[in-house]
């Protein structure tokens, strides 16, 4: 619950700092937050059904963009940026692919909350688990794979937000120029339903906590620490970057494998204990 929160309170600082980085940069980072979190507050309590179909809605447009922002970006595309290829150290090899797991697949535990008991079919949900997860780390390492070829990696390195600059390369026939909304577009879509998946979560867990059937009751008391706890979480930019490196990763391990972990041998543990005393 406490994860969830957290977590959720670090989704809302990239949306302000998104924003008031590349698009309003007079715009108070409270006002964005509070904007923001008032979505998120409306689809939640609409539920979690509504959610998902308006995910199933937005999914063929965040294809399409998707789509677009490769096709643009095909041109300026020059292979010797990833080269020499395998000339990287193994230490270094390791930490990059555990940075990418700790942000693709270790923070989709979160929907553990939610698959169990809002789908019937476990099977069927199984099968969507894994291939969103497949799907999800296909189009981060596309996203990647496109920073490095037409940025380059240094550029890709310094930069706060090079699928944003992405946009900002687009030139297609000197006609179609300047389209940077596009990556911003993809970048609301996604971060509104990972918000709301987080915030959701968070919600269920303070409902399970004080026993309380209906999670909307927490809603604006929520979102409130939510907000302000966004404010705090990272003091700097340069905080940020510094928590990111050195904290995340063994921080979304702790969550992401650790803990699950730790609950599935408890059940096993308590499954066996019962079946005992059944018998």
């Amino acid at each position: 619950m406490l994860s969830n929160l957290f977590i959720s309170s670090q989704v809302l600082y990239y949306v302000g700092n998104f924003l008031t980085t590349q698009i309003l940069p007079y715009t108070p980072l409270t006002a964005i937050h509070i904007a923001f979190m008032g979505v998120v507050i409306v689809g939640v309590r609409l539920g979690i059904e509504v959610i998902a179909r308006s995910a199933e809605i937005l999914f063929p447009w965040f294809v399409g963009l998707f789509g677009l922002l490769i096709l643009s970006m095909i041109p300026q595309i020059k292979i010797e940026h990833i080269q020499p290829v395998f000339e990287i150290h193994p230490k270094a090899f390791i930490r990059a692919v555990l940075t990418f797991l700790s942000m693709s697949s270790l923070t989709y535990t979160i929907l553990l909350m939610i698959f169990p008991s809002h789908t019937p079919d476990t099977k069927k949900a199984t099968q969507s688990f894994y291939i969103g997860n497949i799907a999800g780390g296909l189009v981060m390492v596309t996203l990647i794979l496109l920073e490095i070829l037409v940025l380059g990696p240094y550029y890709s390195q310094i930069t706060m937000f090079p699928s944003y600059e992405l946009g900002r390369r687009i030139d297609v026939g000197n006609f179609l120029q300047g389209i940077e909304v596009v990556i911003a577009i993809l970048w609301f879509i996604t971060l509104f339903f990972k918000l709301c998946i987080y915030f959701y979560a968070t919600l269920l867990g303070f409902a399970n906590v004080f026993h309380i059937k209906d999670y909307k009751l927490f809603s604006f008391p929520v979102a409130f620490i939510m907000i302000t706890l966004s404010l705090i979480v990272y003091p700097s930019v340069s905080y940020q970057k510094e928590w990111d490196t050195k904290t995340w990763i063994p921080y979304s391990l702790l969550v992401g494998i650790l803990y699950p972990l730790f609950l599935l041998i408890a059940g096993f543990i308590q499954n066996k204990k019962r079946r005992s005393s059944n018998g």
